[in-house]
C-alpha cells in the first residue's frame, strides 16, 4: 500500500513538471516569435533588458571604512524594474502615445539617477567611489530613449 502511494505521488509530481515544462516552452516560444517579428530598434529594446537586469543588481557606489569595502545598492532599482516591464510590454503596442510614455519614464529615471549623486543623496560617506553599476544605470535608459526615437522615426512613414 505504501509503495503504491509513493508511485502515485511520484507520477503526479512528474505530470506536474511535464505540464510546467509545456507552459515554460510555450511562453519562451511566444517571446521568441515576437522577437523575430519586431524591427531592429525594438530588438535593441528587447535585448537591453539584459543590461537593465545588471543595472538593477549591481552596486552604484562603494566606500572604505575600517579596512572593509561597503557597497551601496541602486536606490532607484525598483523603478528600473518597472521601466523594464513597461518597455517589454510596450513592444506589443504602437503609436505616438507609446513613444511619449517611453520618453517620459526613461527621461524621468535618467534625471533622478544623475541628480541623486550630484545632490549627495547617494551616500554621506566620504570618500566614496562611483562604481560601473552607476554608469550602467545611465546607459540603459539612454539606450531605451535612443531606440524609442529610432523606432518612432522609422515607423513615421507607415
Amino acid at each position: 500500500m505504501g509503495l503504491r502511494l509513493l508511485d502515485y505521488g511520484i507520477e503526479w509530481i512528474v505530470k506536474f513538471f511535464v505540464f510546467l515544462k509545456k507552459i515554460v516552452l510555450a511562453v519562451v516560444n511566444s517571446i521568441l516569435s515576437k522577437f523575430f517579428d519586431i524591427s531592429l530598434p525594438e530588438k535593441i529594446i528587447f535585448i537591453n533588458t539584459v543590461p537593465a537586469f545588471f543595472a538593477i543588481i549591481l552596486s552604484v557606489a562603494r566606500f572604505h571604512i575600517f579596512e572593509e569595502n561597503y557597497y551601496i545598492s541602486n536606490p532607484l532599482a525598483v523603478y528600473m524594474i518597472g521601466i523594464v516591464i513597461f518597455m517589454f510590454i510596450s513592444l506589443y503596442f504602437s503609436g505616438i502615445i507609446k513613444f511619449i510614455i517611453r520618453l517620459l519614464i526613461n527621461g524621468y529615471y535618467l534625471f533622478w539617477v544623475i541628480y541623486i549623486p550630484l545632490s549627495e543623496g547617494l551616500t554621506k560617506a566620504e570618500p566614496h567611489e562611483i562604481t560601473p553599476g552607476y554608469y550602467l544605470n545611465i546607459a540603459v535608459p539612454a539606450v531605451y530613449i535612443a531606440a524609442s526615437v529610432f523606432t518612432f522615426l522609422s515607423n513615421k512613414g507607415e
